[in-house]
């Protein structure tokens, strides 16, 4: 398929907000400590992170239906852009908690916005949108995934080779200014109206009413609610506190060449993102090709959980390393995929707002994560945190096969109506 040079853009831009976000990915808990801020400290920050995303998420999203996505991810930009500098000033916990809300606020800008700009973009262009969506996703996800190792390698190689964390940290502040620029030249997907008009004829609260009509009018709405909640819950250790666990599970958590618990740290980084790209890149594309997406987020989630109990289990150098990796790219799938489905079923007048519901619920189920991540590790240490995001995982599946069971049926019916109709 030959993709849309504006569309094309897009998926880059929003491909590389990714990767420099990750540019500090595989040691930015590692530099918090380095710093002197403490572990009750990093999960007070990530509290304070997700009550700041609780709080913003839906009168973002409704920003977005109201005045355009495209000022949603320009303007998320700009607080991502704000966030790594402020970063540097550690360990002064009133400039990180300014910081962790400039970050809540980028990804409550951008949550829903990328996809719906998408969307938007895709639906003028072709007549089969779906399966283009679906063509178009699959391609940000393998730029993002290699985007990711890419940047991930950067960071740490400016690092060893500068010895300064700062220097990444300011680096991610300037591109992030740059990608303002480039989403600034992409078309955007609404249309010319007057602002004054819009505050007239919009009303809030008919419009979270509609959109939560909609929401709840299938059961899809209510698993992929539960789903994300759990899919939150799964992944809150696995982005926090992977390099902790991950220098322990190696045996390296006691270093005292920091130097090389970095190497380390972004050897794994580098593994699992360009494992992922090389999975989303050619296998994936296989397994689609003649298996249903259901199916295989099924199979992927089941093997993501057999994965993680290997991983609480099973220590030594290199083969942790090896697990993560495998385990990224088994949840990689279910990660994403889930997205995908649910947006089928998505009004696209509403889309915006919809997904901003779904986040903000799902931000409750992290919340709770987090204070319940908080107790386990002070009781029993960081791998009863990973034991629970198993716990999470394991979740995931029965669900995943009421709406499996759910869309079966929905065929049937629609089958037998169209023979009635004939």
């Amino acid at each position: 398929m030959i993709m849309n040079a504006q569309v094309k853009r897009l998926l880059h831009g929003c491909a590389g907000m990714n990767s420099v976000r990750m540019m500090t990915g595989s040691f930015h808990v590692f530099y918090l400590f380095s710093l002197g801020v403490s572990v009750s400290q990093i999960a007070m920050l990530q509290m304070i992170f997700s009550v700041a995303v609780f709080l913003f998420e839906l009168p973002t999203g409704i920003l977005g239906d109201k005045l355009g996505v495209k000022k949603n991810v320009i303007i998320s930009c700009g607080f991502y852009a704000a966030f790594f500098p402020l970063c540097t000033y550690a360990p002064d916990m009133s400039l990180l908690i300014l910081a962790e809300i400039c970050y809540a606020l980028g990804a409550c800008f951008i949550s829903g916005a990328d996809s719906t700009w998408i969307k938007g973009l895709v639906d003028n262009l072709s007549k089969k949108a779906d399966v283009a969506y679906h063509h178009y996703i699959s391609y940000v996800r393998e730029i993002n995934a290699l985007l990711n190792s890419i940047s991930g390698a950067i960071g740490v190689l400016i690092v060893v080779v500068l010895d300064s964390f700062s220097s990444v940290y300011y680096l991610c502040g300037v591109l992030f200014i740059l990608l303002m620029l480039l989403f600034s030249t992409v078309n955007s997907v609404e249309d010319k109206i007057d602002v004054v008009v819009i505050k007239e004829k919009f009303s809030v609260y008919k419009h979270i009413r509609e959109s939560l009509r909609l929401l709840f009018s299938t059961k899809v709405g209510v698993y992929y609610i539960l789903i994300c909640g759990f899919v939150v819950g799964a992944i809150q250790p696995v982005y926090h506190f992977w390099q902790p666990f991950i220098l322990e599970q190696t045996g390296l958590i006691d270093n005292t060449d920091k130097k090389n618990e970095i190497i380390i740290l972004g050897i794994c980084f580098f593994s699992y993102s360009f494992t992922k790209y090389l999975f989303n890149r050619y296998l994936r594309k296989v397994i689609f090709n003649h298996y249903q997406p259901m199916t295989i987020i099924l199979a992927t989630t089941m093997l993501a959980a057999c994965t993680m109990l290997l991983l609480l289990i099973i220590k030594g150098t290199w083969t942790p390393i090896i697990i993560f990796t495998l385990f990224h790219c088994f949840f990689s799938v279910p990660m994403s995929q889930f997205d995908s489905e649910y947006f089928k079923y998505l009004d696209k007048k509403n889309s915006n707002t919809v997904l901003s519901i779904i986040s903000l619920i799902a931000r409750i189920f992290g919340i709770v994560s987090l204070g319940i991540i908080g107790l386990l590790s002070s009781s029993f240490g960081l791998t009863s945190a990973f034991a629970f995001s198993l716990c999470c995982i394991i979740g995931i599946i029965p669900i995943t096969i009421m709406w499996t069971l759910y869309n079966r049926n929905s065929s049937k019916n629609e089958k037998i109506l169209l023979e009635e109709f004939k």
